[in-house]
């Protein structure tokens, strides 16, 4: 039976395998995939279209090279992408995701995958690329979302119970200053009956703008709900704390907030500390302790900050 087009089969001229390898490059394209072999004997190395693109280089002026690469690799990522260099010379395969950095500055998430065990040619290397710096950060923005506050963009009440068990674990073993603060809005109900939800939304948001203006980023911020935050401070003094908290106090006694009919009014917080003990049993015992304090604090007419309360 005679075959009706040579495109169904395989190339057997020259101009054949040109047209076919034309065809190739276009199919990688529109997948967004690349490819890279290597002879293990010479060193020498081709990249495909799609790989000078991944990596910014132009391939007029970029002669593939394996120091080359490793340069275009990001600082953080190097040793695992020379690791993995070294497993695919001895094993023909790899399954590897790394980060590069191209000459203008941008960052792009690569996928290589090797599969080259028991190749036609053992001599040569061939792996596959694909750019997947789109899916990186659609990953990253729904990890974000699944532990951010949607209003405050600080930690949600589950990520924060999160971080503070890991504290207190790490506690636990070197016993490293740290401290819980618990802040309460006072009279938040009166806010947004009297001004509405939105101007109450736009005060926690003021509450959480200078929160993330005065803690350090390694200290840990989170919405427990409501008007109630809490913040996680590593190392760090009973009366450092005490002061970073009152002075956050103090100037959200001292902001204005005006609503859309021009009416002005003020806040104030309640803030209660707790630090942690050897005594505590466990994360739990720290909030409580905090949440003791906070209790003192309203009792006793709010708009205060409140240390160790003994139980």
């Amino acid at each position: 039976m005679q075959t009706s087009s040579r495109i169904f089969g395989m190339p057997s001229t020259s101009q054949e395998w040109q047209s076919f390898a034309i065809m190739l490059q276009k199919l990688h394209k529109i997948r967004g995939f690349g490819y890279w072999q290597m002879s293990l004997s010479t060193g020498q190395m081709y990249w495909s279209e799609m790989v000078y693109e991944f990596f910014g280089v132009d391939p007029d002026r970029f002669i593939p090279d394996r120091k080359d690469f490793i340069r275009l690799v990001h600082p953080s990522d190097r040793k695992k992408v020379a690791k993995a260099q070294q497993t695919l010379k001895k094993t023909g395969a790899i399954d590897i995701k790394y980060r590069i950095v191209q000459p203008g500055g941008n960052v792009r998430w690569i996928h290589e995958v090797a599969d080259n065990s028991a190749p036609d040619d053992p001599d040569i290397l061939l792996s596959t690329l694909q750019d997947i710096t789109d899916h990186k950060v659609l990953e990253k923005n729904l990890r974000n979302q699944a532990i951010t506050d949607d209003l405050t963009g600080t930690f949600n009440r589950g990520h924060f119970m999160k971080r503070l068990r890991q504290a207190f674990s790490h506690f636990c073993r070197s016993e490293h200053n740290a401290a819980v603060l618990l802040f309460d809005v006072d009279h938040f109900k009166n806010v947004n009956d009297t001004y509405g939800h939105a101007v109450g939304d736009k005060v926690l948001k003021q509450v959480c703008r200078l929160f993330k203006e005065r803690f350090r980023e390694t200290d840990v911020i989170g919405r427990l709900g409501g008007e109630e935050f809490a913040v996680l401070l590593f190392e760090i003094t009973p009366d450092a704390a005490l002061a970073i908290a009152d002075d956050i106090r103090q100037k959200l006694a001292n902001t204005a907030f005006t609503t859309h009919t021009g009416a002005t009014f003020y806040i104030s917080v309640t803030c209660g500390l707790a630090h942690f003990t050897a005594d505590d049993a466990t994360e739990e015992s720290i909030l409580h302790r905090a949440d003791t304090s906070l209790y003192t604090g309203k009792h006793h007419g709010r708009n205060q900050v409140v240390g160790e309360v003994q139980c």
